[in-house]
């Protein structure tokens, strides 16, 4: 017997034609809760998605800024709105800084390594007259951005360049 013959078989058998108030409403709660579990995953999507548009302009925005400020070449600084873009703001550091590979090989466990190193003897050689404790020492420009957006979210980037031994 197919599943529809059984079921008017129950209904014929019963002597009722439709269904109880108990059985409607059940059927209408089922709906609604699944109907409100729909809307709710839709309206995350929504969000989720306007989340990863602004971020994705956000990262645009710092990387033209970025691109700017390499031009500079030098130690400065700003902050400011993106024209054509309400609710974006920028912000921008540029500064010397100096990197000594020989404290970095030391905090890694490789410093007897890198100090023994045919590059190490020559950098310190060439280095004898700076003011490093170590002589692996180079000097380099720190540019970092950070754009502003949502009231509360930001996005920033970091590029380094070097000055020379």
């Amino acid at each position: 017997m197919t599943l529809r013959r059984r079921f008017r078989f129950y209904l014929l058998q019963k002597g009722r034609r439709g269904f109880t108030l108990v059985e409607v409403l059940m059927a209408m709660a089922i709906a609604a809760s699944m109907t409100g579990l729909l809307i709710t995953s839709l309206m995350n999507a929504m969000s989720m998605r306007q989340r990863a548009l602004s971020l994705n302009r956000a990262i645009t925005m710092a990387k033209k800024k970025m691109h700017e400020i390499k031009a500079l070449n030098k130690t400065d600084s700003g902050s400011g709105e993106f024209q054509g873009s309400p609710g974006y703001r920028f912000a921008y550091v540029i500064r010397e800084q100096e990197l000594d590979l020989q404290k970095i090989a030391d905090e890694l466990g490789a410093g007897n390594a890198v100090a023994n190193s045919a590059a190490g003897k020559y950098f310190k050689e060439r280095n004898s007259t700076a003011k490093s404790a170590t002589g692996l020492t180079f000097k380099l420009l720190h540019f970092h951005v950070e754009v502003f957006f949502n009231e509360k979210e930001k996005y920033e980037l970091d590029y380094y360049r070097g000055l020379g031994i």
